[in-house]
């Protein structure tokens, strides 16, 4: 079982600056401290991520704030993951709600060559910025 989404072309809405891109996300890694990080303050919050061909789908492993040494009240708190084989029709396969945990994790029993996450709640507070450090995808 390995991490498709490692190192693969990641988008999403938007960027809280130039060094915390979707990238960020999907680099394998959550030590660079807090640029080290997909980070998004947009309207509709999400980090898509291209696995390149369609792949069976074990598991979601998501990498909070509280992973990367941040408040763990920045755990984001609400979110779906959906996957497609075109990138634009998707099938929601993990609805979380009332997350805290710095990592969370999701088995699953799916395919496809897309994989999205939905931040539905960014924070267990006020705060408006979907953090999250790592988005790990696992199958064969």
């Amino acid at each position: 079982v390995t991490n498709l989404a490692l190192n693969k072309p990641a988008t999403a809405d938007s960027s809280c600056n130039a060094n915390e891109g979707p990238g960020k996300a999907v680099n394998g890694s959550v030590s660079g401290g807090n640029s080290d990080k997909w980070c998004s303050g947009g309207a509709s919050k999400f980090l898509q991520v291209d696995l390149g061909a369609s792949h069976p789908i074990s598991s979601f492993t998501l990498r909070n704030a509280g992973a990367g040494g941040e408040s763990a009240t920045w755990d984001t708190r609400d979110y779906d993951l959906q996957v497609s084989n075109d990138g634009s029709t998707w099938t929601t396969v993990v609805q979380a709600r009332g997350n805290t945990a710095d990592v969370s994790s999701h088995s699953v029993s799916t395919s496809g060559r897309y994989v999205r996450l939905n931040v539905i709640t960014p924070t267990q507070t006020t705060d408006n910025a979907a953090r999250i450090y790592e988005l790990e995808v696992y199958g064969t």
